[in-house]
């Protein structure tokens, strides 16, 4: 058996990182179902919103190595908490975006800042589960990137037709 000697609290530690991952699908995705009422009221054009919704996989693919560089020196604690707290002010702050620039930097800011956590829920799987168990414990995790995109979505919906879209971001 290679890696740490397993425990129930691995199952603990896989659980909060599909409930992470399950957030942060939710945050690229969620433009998809504001998109409608934000362009309408941002007069924003179909060109633009194109913009929009690439402009964080640029940041994002951009981040990926240094975000693992970042890891690697402040390890994984310190890199999650930077990580959820600068995504969380750049999903708040696409709330007040009043035009193509704002919501295009909360976008880049966005992908910038999650870029982290994939290599960091990596980690965490090598710190937590013997070698033999970490295939199926990423299954795991990554049924979270889906399972919220396809069972909130309806949600997220009636939230945007009831309160905007601007309570979404």
């Amino acid at each position: 058996m290679s890696g740490p000697k397993p425990t129930r609290a691995r199952f603990v530690i896989l659980s909060l990182l599909a409930a992470g991952t399950m957030i942060n699908y939710l945050d690229r995705t969620v433009m998809g179902v504001a998109a409608p009422s934000l362009s309408r009221e941002l007069g924003l054009t179909a060109a633009q919103m194109g913009v929009i919704f690439s402009a964080f996989s640029w940041s994002y693919a951009a981040a990926q190595i240094p975000g693992g560089i970042v890891l690697d020196r402040i390890g994984v604690k310190l890199t999650y908490f930077l990580s959820v707290t600068i995504w969380s002010g750049f999903t708040l702050v696409q709330g007040f975006a009043t035009g193509f620039a704002s919501l295009l930097g909360c976008r880049l800011g966005l992908g910038l800042a999650e870029a982290p956590c994939f290599p960091a829920n990596s980690r965490v799987l090598s710190a937590w589960f013997p070698q033999q168990e970490r295939a199926r414990a990423t299954g795991v995790f990554s049924v979270g990137m889906y399972a919220g995109i396809g069972f909130l979505s309806t949600l997220l919906a009636w939230i945007a037709g009831n309160w905007g879209w601007r309570v979404l971001l």
